[in-house]
């Protein structure tokens, strides 16, 4: 093996952890995945029902667009099948969710996941005005 040729040099990519800590609100923590994707790792609102979950994520895409200058092609993350409150806060903010088998090792799970430019276009999109 030559000498420029380095293992460290193909696993360092997906080794970095990126995050958001917002003091007294909550964090979220991704990394690059493989294929052009960011793994969506945890995401932790200090209070719920307060749209922190939804800040968080916004702020993550903002760091993620501040500081790539390659386009994405998705986002995705998992789930427990059985956390209807985290299905909902992903499907509210734009993923489609999935259950499949075998990630878990008690079973199921659910896999969220979206185009990364229909994601920025669905949270930075303007609200539409109800007249």
């Amino acid at each position: 093996m030559s000498d420029d040729f380095s293992l460290r040099h193909l696993v360092k990519p997906y080794q970095v952890v990126e995050y958001v800590h917002l003091p007294r609100l909550g964090y979220i923590v991704w990394r690059l995945g493989t294929g052009g994707n960011i793994e969506l790792l945890h995401i932790k609102a200090f209070k719920k029902n307060q749209g922190i979950g939804k800040k968080l994520f916004i702020e993550m895409l903002k760091k993620i667009l501040e500081n790539n200058q390659e386009p994405y092609h998705s986002i995705f993350g998992f789930t427990r099948t059985l956390n209807e409150q985290a299905h909902n806060f992903y499907s509210g903010i734009g993923f489609s969710l999935a259950k499949i088998n075998g990630i878990y090792a008690d079973g199921s799970c659910v896999i969220f996941s979206q185009d990364f430019k229909k994601l920025i276009a669905i949270n930075f999109s303007p609200p539409h005005n109800e007249l």
